[in-house]
């Protein structure tokens, strides 16, 4: 037996955790992704996506250049990493990546919406993928159901619907289970409003002077002395 030629696509550790993707060429089967996680026993591998050679191949540059724009300094080398075809090793970081894309590809349907798949994809942040790829990848999640169905039909449709997406991993990783409500816009401040919000500077009270009613405290005193008139 003919064992596989190895290839790392940037940086992997040997001995950690990682995943593997083995590619065919487009008119041959199918390339299959898989998860490598280091146990006591030995490493386990799990399978996650298995994706039709020639979807691959209609996507596979597009996805090599966003994974690689995306990737740290200390993630790759010197050379730029690339995927080819036989067993390809990625590291626990950029495999969640490139695992969601692959998830979403191999639903019912992912022929047809191939371009808007990958163009969705692209969009997100690395941190959106991580968070996608841990539910899609969960224990339990299927095929055509669940998680795997939903983050197909997000990534495939409109603008805003995978703005609802992106809005529903930031309240899961929150915890917060109640519906986000917008902001509402607040009104535009008015004269009469600002006027309203300002403090009353209290005014300085004159005192009357002894015998002097209160009432007349803020009259003018008259002069007892009356107006000189200049002679004719």
């Amino acid at each position: 037996m003919i064992a596989r030629q190895i290839h790392d696509f940037g940086r992997v550790d040997e001995k950690g955790d990682a995943f593997e993707f083995v590619i065919e060429p487009p008119d041959a089967g199918a390339c299959v992704f898989v998860a490598v996680v280091q146990t006591e026993r030995g490493p386990r591998r799990t399978e996650i996506a298995r994706v039709p050679a020639q979807i691959w191949g209609s996507v596979s540059a597009a996805a090599v250049k966003e994974l690689t724009s995306e990737m740290g300094v200390d993630e790759r080398e010197k050379r730029p990493p690339s995927l080819r075809v036989g067993l390809n090793r990625l590291s626990p970081l950029v495999g969640r990546e490139l695992g969601v894309l692959l998830i979403a590809l191999m639903e019912e349907g992912a022929t047809e919406r191939t371009d808007a798949l990958l163009h969705a994809w692209r969009e997100l942040a690395r941190e959106e993928r991580w968070w996608l790829y841990a539910k899609a990848a969960a224990p339990g999640q299927q095929r055509g159901s669940g998680w795997r169905r939903a983050l197909f039909h997000a990534l495939s449709e409109t603008s805003e619907t995978r703005v609802a997406l992106t809005y529903e991993a930031q309240k899961k990783s929150s915890g917060n289970t109640n519906p986000k409500r917008s902001p509402k816009p607040q009104p535009q401040a008015t004269t009469r409003n600002t006027l309203q919000t300002l403090p009353v500077q209290p005014q300085p009270r004159r005192r009357p002077s002894k015998g002097q009613p209160r009432g007349e405290a803020a009259r003018p005193k008259a002069s007892k002395n009356p107006p000189r008139t200049s002679p004719r």
